[in-house]
């Protein structure tokens, strides 16, 4: 697996978006710095000279070679890298939990390569509203056996009817086991003025797992 590896400025990150993220926040002497992981599916590991820094003058981007080499080997952040699933200790607590997840419908509309568009109907809890349905179809392509890519749209909808739609893509993994993981980012989009206003514009990082004997679970952290 690659592990690409950014400095970010510590502020408009997001502009910087990618998809398949991770990410570790540290520090080194005045500067703070966001390494974002890009996951991808084939192997070795980008060296550290890759990673930028920006001043706190902010004129613009150097090389940091040997301080961001230095901090990535210990051992600290090395267990962090380890734990992809758990954002918490980065974003505190999830915006929202799925509590259901049923799949309704799958069919292929590609075989070279092999794709499929699949649609489910799901519920949660989203924090500061309460219980809500969500509704998408992802398009995914089937790398190997294994691995997958998906793009797609869905909505939140709370129970009064008040609705935030959002684009969402990911990068998929299946175990020998046949555990299914998602790991994505999705946009959300709303109206200002409504009461999903709050996520007009948010963007989600996610984790979703879904088992072989039906069994699902879902997590979504704001990245403020």
């Amino acid at each position: 697996m690659l592990l690409t590896v950014y400095g970010i400025m510590r502020k408009n990150v997001k502009k910087y978006i990618k998809t398949e993220l991770q990410v570790v926040t540290m520090k080194s002497g005045s500067s703070k710095y966001f390494l974002l992981i890009s996951v991808s599916l084939i192997g070795a590991v980008v060296p550290s000279h890759n990673i930028l820094n920006h001043d706190a003058l902010g004129q613009g981007p150097s090389v940091v070679k040997e301080q961001v080499s230095n901090i990535l080997n210990t051992s600290d952040i090395s267990s962090k890298l380890q734990n992809f699933e758990n954002l918490t200790s980065f974003f505190g607590s999830p915006i929202y939990q799925e509590t259901s997840h049923k799949r309704v419908g799958s069919l292929t509309v590609n075989n070279d390569p092999m794709q499929t568009q699949d649609s489910f109907n799901a519920t949660g809890i989203l924090n500061g509203v309460g219980n809500i349905t969500d509704l998408g179809t992802f398009v995914t392509t089937h790398l190997d056996k294994s691995n997958s890519t998906s793009i797609g749209k869905g909505n939140f909808t709370t129970i009064d009817g008040e609705i935030a739609n959002y684009t969402g893509h990911d990068v998929g993994k299946t175990d020998d086991n046949g555990i299914e993981t998602y790991k994505g980012i999705q946009i959300f989009e709303s109206n200002p003025e409504g009461r999903l206003g709050f996520l007009d514009n948010v963007v989600g990082l996610y984790v979703y797992k879904y088992w072989s004997n039906g069994t699902a679970s879902g997590i979504i952290w704001e990245w403020k």
